[in-house]
């Protein structure tokens, strides 16, 4: 049996995504205010991306720690399977690295419910678990650049994917990690800097963000990302849970071609619930669940481009931006990109809301 392309693989929909919405920036934003809340305890703030993308908005959360906290060591430690992203992300760390310069980053192409702790639980793998440690020479961000890019060699050869036989979905074929500090902060940064021997972790902020297809149930969602990451906070430590959540434009337009798709059967409230139902007492009572809102994005766009007739540049975006946040499968577009009926349904809804906006929501959990 073919089992469909896995949506988020997408890598066309996903850059385009990306460069055309203010969705990573608008994120940041709402993650702000809780890095500012941090009470950095020695040996330094720590932060968990769990799953980094091309970097865009882990790079601004960065950016917020630094002008809150310029002096204090930061470890950012962060999970990515596909390779490009890596790559991407890799891009854009020298100038982070400049400007704080007391920063450790780590990467690794491990599951959600082993990232933190730079382990595979698969003892098999686990054995061949590559450990790559880039101690990045000089201080200037075209010295730590072309360092960096010197890591492609790394990636090619250890951060291949096969496909897992049980759930087809991509996993690594080997386990592996990536530990980048600047050499002459390694006397400031050492405690923080993660080990084989010593590899555990609990971290004051994980950002999960879209970390999950929205059509599983809220038990799949609970069990492979939600619980792994309460169980990396330390005391005091928050996770930040971002999703699409429809109820938008971008959802109007996928519900007008297909009446009956519900992209977004689990949300918040339904995997709060499962968490309070079904997970560990002893646990529970030591989360706290507070702050749930929306998050307002929009597709950027030219005020020429929707006034009078739509361009057709601006109505591909918006279709790619409802498709992405809606998580459709490559098959049914297919079917539907045939018939070019979607042009006019997207041309129609983009002029009746003066562009294409789409919801996220953000919820926190928070270990006392």
């Amino acid at each position: 049996m073919t089992k469909n392309f896995r949506f988020y693989d997408n890598r066309q929909k996903y850059l385009l995504f990306v460069t055309t919405t203010n969705e990573k920036n608008q994120i940041a934003d709402a993650i702000r205010p809780h890095v500012n809340t941090i009470k950095p305890q020695k040996p330094g703030v720590k932060i968990f991306d769990a799953g980094m993308g091309d970097g865009s908005l882990l790079m601004n959360v960065m950016r917020q720690c630094h002008s809150k906290h310029p002096t204090i060591p930061l470890l950012v430690s962060t999970k990515e399977i596909s390779i490009e992203d890596v790559r991407l992300g890799l891009e854009k760390l020298p100038d982070r690295f400049v400007e704080h310069k007391n920063t450790v980053f780590v990467i690794s192409n491990l599951h959600y419910a082993e990232a933190a702790n730079l382990t595979s639980k698969n003892l098999e793998k686990q054995k061949k678990m590559n450990w790559n440690v880039i101690k990045l020479k000089g201080d200037t961000s075209i010295e730590f650049a072309q360092q960096l890019r010197n890591q492609n060699k790394f990636l090619e050869k250890k951060w291949n994917i096969e496909i897992n036989k049980k759930t087809g979905n991509p996993t690594y074929k080997e386990p592996s990690v990536m530990i980048i500090y600047r050499e002459d902060q390694e006397f400031n940064v050492n405690e923080l800097i993660p080990t084989k021997s010593n590899s555990k972790n609990e971290f004051d902020l994980i950002i999960a963000s879209q970390p999950y297809r929205s059509r599983i149930s809220a038990e799949k969602k609970v069990k492979y990302v939600i619980e792994p990451m309460i169980k990396a906070l330390k005391a005091k430590g928050k996770l930040l849970t971002i999703h699409a959540a429809g109820k938008d434009p971008a959802n109007d337009i996928i519900k007008k071609i297909w009446p009956n798709e519900k992209p977004f059967p689990s949300l918040g409230n339904s995997i709060i619930s499962y968490l309070k139902k079904n997970l560990d007492k002893s646990l529970l009572k030591k989360l706290s669940f507070g702050e749930k809102r929306k998050i307002k994005c929009k597709l950027r766009a030219l005020p020429n481009e929707i006034s009078g007739s739509i361009a057709t540049s601006l109505i591909f975006s918006a279709w790619n931006a409802s498709i992405y946040v809606n998580q459709m499968d490559d098959e049914k577009v297919m079917r539907v990109e045939k018939t070019k009926n979607y042009e006019k349904i997207v041309q129609h809804i983009v002029a009746k809301n003066k562009g294409l906006y789409f919801n996220n929501e953000i919820f926190v959990i928070q270990k006392k």
